[in-house]
């Protein structure tokens, strides 16, 4: 790196491209010789040939095939998976025009030599701006122009500039200095440009910053800046701070290595996308190097289909004893005893599944992923739909999905129920892993609260209802909304905590008075439960609830719940149309769906043929072995879960 000829060369010659990162990587190359020359056996040398990654992986110092990707990195690769194929196609085609790119990385505008005229006239006008001198200057330099006069003009700037010009100015002055760009490198003039560019790293400039860390990383000067690791560090993480494109890949390179810091190759990941997303090629063909590695590893092809990945994740799941176990078993809806094992096989043949839950059970939640997991890897197609997002949250979600927006951001605008990162999440992420929708198939709870104050509003079409905005039709499904069947209304209005009354009032002449007729006022004590309320504590009622909206002591429970079920099952059938080979897996309360109505019933109304559903009800009992009479009949199969079990959450009632 001190060769005097090379330099001298190399202001005989046009520009090298990124000169600066080229010296850097042959530093690299022989850094990675030297740790590879310690002694080492015969068998060690055979193993290692053995190993040793192709030409195309021989830029990245990390070796992702012999040292394998971590967990953290796996993670982070995973966020980007989503992305993956629209990145690799751009990348590729940035690479056709690359060498139309400017010959190094810094100044951000460099014009071209047949611009020199026009930015002569420019700067030679009485009102000429500043940063017109310093394009010709830049012009002058970096194209090979007239690099002596670009330096004084540099020189000048330096001195009477103001600003951030005035800064950019002292680091062109001494990046002039210190490559030695039309003189000879002499001692006085490369002390001249480290004291330069350390007064204005103190400053803060970006590009300083980075020129510094390069001269710790490479010890190139060593009498005026010793070579240290740390400080280099310390250089490229403030420059990346302020998304310089070389600083994200060398603060990513040394976390990668370990130099100067502990390694921390996942922490890494997101700097190379940072640097990649700006251009920076060797960031780029890093992360491709990653995904190929974490493909490989995982046993899944690089943009491999949604059923490829799923079945990479079916191989990892936990023993799962498919004929139920000690906290859960599994029976027909008549009590027969049954194993997920044949829920599967009826379920992969379904167009529709659907999974009654109580939102408080961890064995169900778990069961859950379990169930999408392996049927994700069984049908080419699924989709993934849920009562705890709303339909006015599908874009939010569609972008956390897509990659654009980070899970903080869809945390925070998509709603998600207070148990989501707990119970839900898991399902989400694997979707977003295997790069299949997820459907916000619930109505926005502020219509559901509306409609709980004026339940005509379900009778009436929206063009007639001045409260309803034409904007709302997308969002809900039309109205009037489907009438609900006898079976469907006893269903509804059997249950205690629908029926419930201020004289608490749950005989069955009060259900065959309510009948059909949405227009009754009912005070609701609470939101739906669990079917079997009247052997149930307080505590254990409240199992069932919808953690995200609270309807106790307001009238007119019913038609909100009408209209709950009547949107998710419109949700569902467009997600059917759009995807007509796709299965829909929809995971809601089970009293959406249980008996067959509900959902299972509204859908037979917005899908052109009535789809195949199979509905799964989960129920915890404190003896979850034991058939209770009143499951039966609640769904195509019933599992009962382990009541005895902590709760995943604790649903206090919410006021409006």
């Amino acid at each position: 790196r001190g060769c005097r000829s090379w330099q001298r060369t190399r202001r005989s010659s046009p520009p090298y491209k990124h000169r600066t990162v080229l010296s850097i990587h042959l530093v690299m190359s022989f850094r990675r010789l030297s740790r590879l020359a310690a002694p080492v056996s015969a068998g060690a040398v055979l193993l290692a040939r053995a190993a040793a990654p192709p030409p195309e992986l021989a830029e990245c110092t990390y070796d992702v095939r012999r040292q394998g990707v971590s967990s953290g990195m796996h993670i982070e690769l995973q966020k980007l998976r989503p992305r993956e194929e629209q990145l690799r196609r751009k990348w590729e085609e940035d690479e056709a025009g690359f060498h139309k790119l400017p010959p190094r990385a810094w100044p951000p505008v460099q014009p071209k030599p047949e611009e020199l005229q026009a930015l002569q006239e420019a700067a030679a006008a009485a009102d000429a701006p500043p940063q017109a001198q310093f394009d010709l200057a830049t012009c002058l330099t970096f194209n090979n122009l007239d690099p002596v006069d670009g330096l004084r003009r540099y020189r000048e700037l330096a001195k009477s500039g103001a600003g951030s010009l005035r800064q950019d100015a002292a680091v062109a002055v001494a990046t002039v200095l210190l490559e030695g760009i039309g003189r000879d490198l002499e001692e006085e003039s490369t002390a001249e440009g480290v004291s330069l560019l350390q007064e204005v790293a103190a400053a803060g400039h970006a590009q300083a910053l980075y020129e510094v860390g390069v001269l710790h990383y490479l010890g190139s000067v060593p009498q005026l800046l010793a070579e240290d690791y740390g400080r280099a560090y310390a250089c490229f993480e403030a420059a990346a701070a302020q998304q310089h494109m070389s600083a994200n890949f060398m603060q990513a390179e040394l976390l990668i290595e370990g130099m100067g810091v502990e390694s921390d190759v996942a922490a890494a990941v997101p700097l190379l996308v940072a640097a990649a997303e700006s251009g920076h090629r060797m960031a780029r063909q890093y992360l491709r190097d990653f995904w190929d590695a974490d493909a490989a590893q995982s046993g899944v092809a690089p943009g491999g289909s949604s059923m490829e990945r799923a079945r990479v994740f079916a191989q990892q799941l936990p023993q799962v004893p498919l004929g139920g176990s000690e906290h859960f078993a599994v029976f027909r809806g008549d009590g027969a005893q049954s194993s997920l094992a044949e829920l599967l096989a009826e379920a992969a043949s379904s167009d529709v599944v659907l999974l009654g839950e109580c939102h408080d059970d961890p064995v169900a939640h778990h069961l859950e992923a379990f169930l999408l997991v392996s049927l994700a890897a069984a049908r080419p197609e699924v989709v993934l739909s849920l009562e705890m997002f709303e339909r006015d949250v599908q874009l939010v979600l569609d972008e956390y999905l897509a990659g654009a927006i980070r899970e903080k951001d869809m945390l925070q605008d998509a709603r998600p129920w207070t148990n989501y990162l707990s119970d839900y999440r898991p399902l989400v992420e694997f979707a977003k892993a295997c790069r299949f929708p997820v459907v916000a198939a619930n109505a926005p709870r502020r219509y559901v609260g509306a409609v709980g104050r004026r339940k005509e509003a379900l009778h009436e079409d929206f063009a007639a209802v001045e409260a309803w905005p034409q904007q709302v039709a997308p969002l809900l499904p039309p109205l009037p909304l489907p009438a609900p069947s006898q079976v469907y209304m006893q269903h509804l209005m059997a249950d205690p905590e629908v029926l419930g009354t201020a004289v608490g009032r749950t005989d069955p002449e009060l259900v065959a008075e309510a009948g059909g007729d949405l227009g009754r006022e009912i005070t609701a004590r609470g939101s739906v439960g669990s079917p079997d309320l009247p052997e149930q504590s307080t505590t254990e009622r409240r199992q069932g609830e919808c953690p995200y909206i609270g309807l106790n002591g307001r009238e007119g429970l019913l038609a909100p719940v009408l209209l709950w079920d009547a949107t998710m099952a419109l949700s569902i059938a467009r997600a059917l149309q759009a995807r007509p080979e796709a299965l829909v897996v929809h995971v809601c309360g089970s009293f959406h769906c249980e008996k067959r109505v509900g959902i299972a019933e509204m859908l037979s109304a917005y899908a052109p043929q009535p789809p195949s559903t199979l509905v799964v009800a989960m129920y915890p009992e404190t003896e979850c072995h034991a058939f209770r009479p009143q499951h039966e009949g609640a769904a195509d199969f019933v599992i009962l879960t382990d009541a005895s079990l902590p709760r995943s959450y604790d649903h206090s009632p919410h006021e409006e």
